[in-house]
């Protein structure tokens, strides 16, 4: 049963994702009338498909760290309601932002999912200096790195 739960959460939160994220890419090419709400759609159910493929394959790393290893201790992490607490939290955060039409990151609510259920399960033994270094300062230096390199593009 927890099995199932898991998997049902996992669904939930791909489905948030999509439902948030999917027309991100290409709401410029509708918005400007370069294409059709059905073609951007379908472009952008492509894309993000093909996105997700090659993810599979180049983000090994990335999923590494999004297990939650070295936050908290493995017997905790591998545990399915662990899992289940992350996915949930995250899933209807993002599913919340995208019903009342607010663009959010569902990276940045797993990260706040792994935080949660973190300190809620272990308390002061989570690993905050790795939530930092691992997570939290990527969060802020991509953005504000863009923010420069497209400044120097312009």
């Amino acid at each position: 049963m927890i099995l199932i739960l898991l998997f049902v959460a996992a669904c939930f939160l791909a489905f948030s994702n999509g439902a948030n994220d999917n027309f991100k890419g290409v709401a410029t090419l509708f918005v400007y009338g370069t294409t059709n709400y059905k073609k951007a759609i379908n472009w952008a159910t492509i894309t993000t498909f093909s996105g997700s493929v090659a993810a599979i394959f180049l983000a090994e790393k990335l999923v590494k760290n999004f297990s939650g290893k070295s936050l908290a201790p493995n017997e905790l992490i591998q545990t399915p309601i662990f899992a289940i607490a992350i996915a949930l939290g995250a899933a209807i955060t993002v599913f919340t932002a995208t019903k009342i039409g607010m663009p959010i990151s569902t990276t940045h609510s797993l990260v706040g999912g792994l935080f949660g259920a973190g300190v809620m399960a272990i308390g002061s033994e989570f690993n905050f200096e790795k939530l930092g270094n691992t997570f939290l300062m990527p969060l802020i230096v991509n953005p504000l790195m863009a923010a420069f390199l497209s400044l120097l593009a312009y």
